[in-house]
């Protein structure tokens, strides 16, 4: 981290906390003595998730709860799980944020395009929104995250893994190092003027078949992609309950990875960070465990 102080930080308030990123984030400055605030809808649920962070609880629906969890901080983190209320909510905080004085806001986006996809479509209402106001902010448009490969877990260690994502090429990106990054940027970031995008990714594209090889190394057994169609996708989505909101989504990332729209490699998790970006072998060998 850059020589500011945690005390010289201010307060951060991190929406989203208990989530895959801002978790991470949340437990690491609080670790390090950082004013945070952990915005939640559930503090009593969040609190074995958030380490050293204050809780403080927030409604969508009662805009003056936005206006007290971002009063007096600094900083703010949106890390917001995808949902078709998640633009709404975005904007709220933003707006809540630039009342109350906020200097710099971190919000974590997708490296996307425009599309009618989700959840690139949440996200890039979000940032439109965010380019006509003057706040300083680092928008974080991470590649998708290694540890999807944890929602294919069952599927995995049953031997039936497969999708509609073909032969395409996808950048995985640990959300560890989006985690880091976060953390730079609110040691060194602050004022109107700083404004701009990083574009995170890991180290090399991969294909599925290419990390189904990697799964058969580390477990000592023969792991296999099958290779399906969107609509058979869905059908195997729908027959094990998953709901229809999320089928569209497992579908949509399919399309994205199928189509190698997020097979990039950007050199900006090595030059924030001073250090390689963390690999997908890495993530499967820390993670090993979910998949035995």
């Amino acid at each position: 981290m850059d020589s500011t102080t945690p005390q010289s930080i201010g307060i951060v308030a991190i929406a989203g906390a208990t989530g895959r990123v801002a978790a991470e984030l949340t437990r690491s400055l609080a670790a390090h003595g950082v004013a945070v605030r952990a915005l939640t809808r559930d503090p009593g649920k969040a609190a074995p998730i958030i380490g050293g962070a204050t809780p403080v609880a927030i409604d969508f629906a009662d805009p003056d709860t936005l206006r007290r969890a971002v009063d007096g901080a600094r900083k703010l983190v949106i890390s917001l799980g995808g949902s078709p209320q998640q633009a709404d909510q975005e904007i709220a905080l933003i707006d809540a944020a630039v009342a109350a004085g906020v200097e710099h806001l971190v919000k974590v986006s997708t490296l996307s395009w425009p599309s009618l996809l989700h959840p690139l479509d949440w996200h890039a209402r979000v940032e439109e929104h965010l380019a006509g106001l003057s706040i300083g902010f680092s928008l974080l448009r991470p590649s998708s995250f290694s540890s999807l490969l944890a929602s294919s877990a069952r599927a995995i260690k049953a031997g039936s893994w497969g999708g509609a994502a073909g032969r395409g090429r996808v950048n995985l990106v640990d959300t560890r190092d989006v985690a880091e990054v976060a953390a730079h940027l609110l040691y060194t970031a602050s004022g109107p003027d700083q404004q701009r995008p990083y574009h995170l990714t890991g180290d090399r594209a991969w294909t599925m078949t290419e990390i189904a090889e990697l799964f058969s190394v580390r477990l000592g057994q023969p792991v296999n992609y099958e290779h399906r169609t969107p609509a058979e996708q869905r059908r195997v989505l729908s027959v094990a309950g998953v709901p229809q909101l999320f089928i569209d989504v497992l579908v949509g990332l399919d399309h994205i990875f199928a189509s190698s729209a997020q097979s990039e490699t950007t050199m900006t998790v090595a030059e924030v960070l001073e250090r390689p970006p963390r690999s997908v072998p890495d993530w499967i060998t820390d993670n090993i465990h979910l998949f035995r």
